[in-house]
C-alpha cells in the first residue's frame, strides 16, 4: 500500500540524488584517462584484520543459493561494485557488466581466498579450468600460479593457507550450484563462457582488487568511495550479503555508507535469514544448509535517505518491511521513512514547514 510522504523526506531524496549525480559526473571533460584511472583504482586503502572466530574454510563460500533472484535487478547497470563475501559476487558483477569491482570483508581469509581467486581468473581461461584450480590435485600448479602472482607479496603463503582450508569447501559450492543449476538453469557465473569471461577480464586489467575492511571500519569504505569519485564512476552495485542482520545501522555505517558515491541507477543487493514469519524464504534458498535467506533489492539512494534520517536503532528488518514483500521470499523496497521512524528533528522540520 502506498503511503504519502513527507515533503522534507520527498526533498532529501531528490537532494541526494542531485548531490550524488554531480559527484558522480564531475567535469567530464577532465574525467581521468583509463590508465590514470586505474592507478587511482589500485591505490584503494584498507584496513588491518585481526584474527576472527570466522578465519575458517567454510566462510569464504557463500550459502545464498538463490542468487537468480537479483540477476533481472542488476542485469547491466555498470558502473563500480562493492561486495562482501567470495564468488558470489562474480555472478551478481556478471550480470550487471560491472567495470570495476571491489571485493571486501572483515575476515582475512575470505580476503586472501579472494586473492587467490583473482590469481586463478588471470590463468584460467575457461570455467572448467577455473574449477580445477580448486581440486587438491591442483597443488603444485596453484603454488606455482600464486608464486608467479604473488611474489613480492608477504601474505604469500596466508593465500596458500587459505586456498588449502577453502578448497574442499569450494569443490562443495560447485557441486551443489551444479544441482541448482540443472534444477532452475541458473545463469551463475561459472555455467557461461561469456559470463565468465566478463569477470577474467576485470581480473586480467587489474580491475577487481580484495581489500581487508569492516563495513563499518575507518577506513577501507571510507577510501573506495574517495576513489570511485576521484575515478568518476558510480556505485552501482552494493552487496551486503547479510551482514547487516547482525548489527544497528549506527553512526559509524551511516557515515561509511553516506560517503559512497551512487546515482538513480544504482542498487543495495542484500539477503536476510531473520523474521522468518515477515520475510519468507525463498524457494530453495536452503538448498545447501538448513538455513535459508530472504532476497532484497533497495535503490541506493532512497537507502542513503534511511541512512540520513532515520532514528537511531534502524535495523534492516525495519527498512524492510516498509516495502513489498511477496511470499516467494523477496522484499522491492522503495518506501521512504514514515514519520515514526525518523529523527525527532526531522519530525520538528516537517510540523514547521506545515505552518
Amino acid at each position: 500500500m502506498n503511503k504519502l510522504v513527507s515533503a522534507p523526506i520527498l526533498i532529501l531524496l531528490l537532494s541526494l540524488s542531485s548531490t550524488n549525480c554531480k559527484k558522480n559526473a564531475g567535469d567530464q571533460s577532465s574525467a581521468p584517462d583509463p590508465s590514470t584511472r586505474l592507478q587511482i583504482f589500485q591505490a584503494t586503502k584498507q584496513e588491518n584484520l585481526k584474527p576472527t572466530i570466522w578465519d575458517t574454510g567454510d566462510t569464504t563460500i557463500t550459502n545464498e543459493d538463490r542468487l537468480d533472484l537479483f540477476q533481472s535487478h542488476v542485469a547491466d547497470l555498470g558502473g563500480g561494485y562493492i561486495g562482501v563475501g567470495s564468488t558470489q559476487n562474480f555472478s551478481l558483477a556478471a550480470w550487471a557488466k560491472t567495470e570495476y569491482m571491489w571485493l571486501m570483508d572483515f575476515t582475512r581469509v575470505v580476503v586472501w581466498a579472494n586473492r587467490v581467486n583473482i590469481a586463478f581468473l588471470k590463468n584460467a581461461k575457461t570455467p572448467a579450468e577455473f574449477r580445477e584450480l580448486w581440486d587438491k590435485k591442483s597443488e603444485q600448479k596453484v603454488y606455482t600460479i600464486l608464486d608467479k602472482e604473488y611474489s613480492n607479496d608477504p601474505e604469500l603463503n596466508d593465500y596458500k593457507k587459505a586456498w588449502k582450508i577453502s578448497n574442499p569447501f569450494q569443490r562443495q559450492r560447485f557441486r551443489i550450484d551444479d544441482k541448482i543449476h540443472a534444477k532452475r538453469n541458473t545463469q551463475l557465473w561459472l555455467y557461461s563462457q561469456p559470463t565468465y569471461d566478463h569477470i577474467r577480464e576485470l581480473a586480467v586489467q587489474g580491475k577487481m582488487i580484495a581489500v581487508k575492511g569492516d563495513l563499518r571500519g575507518p577506513t577501507t569504505v571510507l577510501s573506495i568511495a574517495e576513489t570511485a569519485r576521484k575515478m568518476q564512476i558510480p556505485i552501482r552495485v552494493i552487496y551486503y550479503s547479510n551482514a547487516e542482520e547482525y548489527f544497528d545501522l549506527a553512526d559509524d555505517f551511516r557515515r561509511n555508507w553516506l560517503a559512497v558515491p551512487v546515482d538513480e541507477k544504482s542498487k543495495i543487493v542484500r539477503t536476510i535469514s531473520v523474521h522468518r514469519n515477515k520475510f519468507p524464504w525463498a524457494e530453495d534458498s536452503d538448498f545447501s544448509t538448513d538455513r535459508g535467506f530472504h532476497y532484497a533489492i533497495q535503490p541506493a539512494l532512497n537507502f542513503q535517505a534511511w541512512l540520513k534520517k532515520a532514528k537511531p536503532g534502524l535495523r534492516t528488518f525495519k527498512i524492510l518491511q516498509r516495502g513489498e514483500t511477496s511470499p516467494e521470499g523477496f522484499t522491492m523496497m522503495n518506501s521512504l521513512p514514515l514519520p515514526e521512524d525518523i529523527q525527532e528533528t526531522v519530525s520538528a522540520e516537517a510540523n514547521s514547514s506545515q505552518k
